[in-house]
């Protein structure tokens, strides 16, 4: 059957086309499916997230610390001010109130860091959630359970070195093993 067209594919042509054009895209989809789970199991999101909000929280007491002492100085110097008896004295202890205020004021970037952060965190969780929903609907209900995690490579040298600070109850070595190191 033709539709006038004397180049036109038959039925039997279209079908083949359209299997070819199927099976690319089936192949497409399986590929990505393997490259976000694979990406999933590359990336510790949790981790992630845990350290960003680790970040939150050292700013925030650094911050607080920083804050209490101004306020400290700050005070140190109204005092000084008030019972100076000359204007060199009187002026100097005014300087220090103004930068004392200048701190303050630089201060406020941990709010606005944090809120940033807590920003960036909603994202990744949100993304997360996304692919583990894609997953989780492409795979069907006969898919097989999730790849295990890859182990993690070792590192070595000053690499094994280079882990930052531990999240607050993850320390790597206890307080007693090391007591014990110690006669």
């Amino acid at each position: 059957m033709t539709n006038g067209t004397p180049n036109a594919p038959g039925f039997e042509g279209s079908s083949a086309l359209l299997q070819s054009h199927l099976a690319a895209i089936s192949t497409a989809i399986e590929r990505t499916r393997q490259e976000i789970a694979d990406l999933r199991h590359e990336q510790e999101v949790g981790r992630t997230c845990d350290e960003l909000n680790a970040v939150v929280q050292g700013t925030e007491r650094a911050t607080d610390t920083i804050l209490s002492t101004s306020e400290t100085v700050d005070a140190l110097a109204r005092g000084i001010a008030r019972r100076a008896r000359d204007d060199a004295t009187r002026g100097d202890a005014k300087a220090i109130q103004d930068q004392m205020q200048t701190i303050f004021e630089a201060c406020n970037f941990q709010d606005l860091t944090g809120q940033r952060i807590s920003k960036v965190v909603k994202t990744i969780e949100f993304v997360e959630e996304r692919i583990a929903e894609m997953l989780r609907l492409w795979s069907g209900p006969d898919a097989a359970p999730a790849a295990p995690k890859p182990a993690r490579r070792e590192r070595t040298g000053e690499a094994a070195l280079l882990n930052g600070p531990a999240l607050p109850g993850t320390a790597c070595v206890s307080q007693d093993a090391i007591d014990a190191m110690f006669p």
